[in-house]
């Protein structure tokens, strides 16, 4: 968790200051002085605390893989190929990346709460437009999300947890790409990000043991979709953009966590455990 707290030592070095400038300086040089520290000082707080939100919006480094890709591979038809084709050890999609509220503001009543569908959308819809960026820049996505959200109000009154079904469709309206929703299994998830496509999948917050899926969560249990960008066989990892909270760039989980994860969702939807992929050609 982050904290705004100064450190315990300024305040008694501020005293110490004071304490030497009271035996140095008559009543009204004091007077000016002690104004021009408490300016200082507040300035510096206020440094401080923008240092502190910035530096949780920074770019998180990506996982080394043996593969890193920037788009949909070009590898040859199954037909052409042994099937099934060994997977490589570990893969990484570079996916730019934003949290659903990227100026990290969050809350009852915040209409980012329920913008987890359009961030996978942008996500993914930039990546396909061939958005090497690490990050979408806030301003920007907080615009683009608002667009995305408006479609989907408009698309599917009355629904705030889309299923991947619907998610597929407003990817089809809003940037042309064909959707398939099919099972999800380690393997599938495994053999589509080796071909460049990224997958997302539907969970709660809350795995199937109600144990929060990553700390940066909340006591309350929601609908969510996570996109997942890559994988390291050896480390039992699946890398991901998950934009529920603005530390989600590259978020590593382990598939036992997404696995139940899912399990969750599929308890309280009807659309089971699935995923969702799209195909950009």
């Amino acid at each position: 968790m982050l904290t705004t707290a100064r450190p315990a030592s300024w305040a008694a070095e501020l005293f110490k200051v004071v304490s030497i400038v009271c035996r140095m300086l008559g009543r009204r040089t004091l007077v000016v002085t002690l104004i021009a520290l408490l300016v200082v000082g507040a300035t510096g707080y206020s440094g401080y605390r923008l240092w502190r939100h910035f530096r949780a919006l920074a770019s998180t480094p990506p996982p080394a893989a043996a593969v890193v890709l920037t788009g949909p591979s070009t590898l040859p038809s199954p037909a052409a190929v042994p099937s099934p084709t060994p997977l490589p050890p570990s893969v990484f999609v570079k996916v730019p990346y934003t949290a659903q509220s990227p100026f990290n503001q969050w809350g009852a009543g915040n209409p980012h709460e329920e913008y987890c569908e359009a961030a996978a959308l942008l996500m993914l819809g930039d990546y396909y437009k061939g958005d090497t960026r690490d990050r979408i820049p806030p301003a920007e996505a907080d615009s683009a999300m608002a667009q995305i959200v408006g479609v989907e109000r408009r698309t599917f009154p009355g629904v705030l947890d889309l299923p991947l079904t619907s998610v597929g469709a407003v990817g089809t309206q809003l940037y042309g790409l064909t959707p398939e929703v099919m099972p999800v299994d380690l393997d599938a998830i495994k053999r589509n990000l080796a071909e460049g496509h990224p997958v997302i999948v539907p969970v709660m917050t809350h795995g199937a043991g109600g144990a929060k899926i990553a700390p940066f969560y909340g006591a309350v249990n929601v609908y969510h979709v996570i996109v997942i960008t890559g994988y390291d066989t050896a480390r039992g990892l699946l890398y991901t953009n998950d934009a529920g909270f603005v530390q989600g760039q590259n978020y590593a989980y382990s598939w036992a966590t997404l696995s139940s994860a899912i399990d969750a969702q599929a308890q309280k939807f009807p659309q089971g455990r699935v995923m969702l992929i799209f195909d950009g050609d």
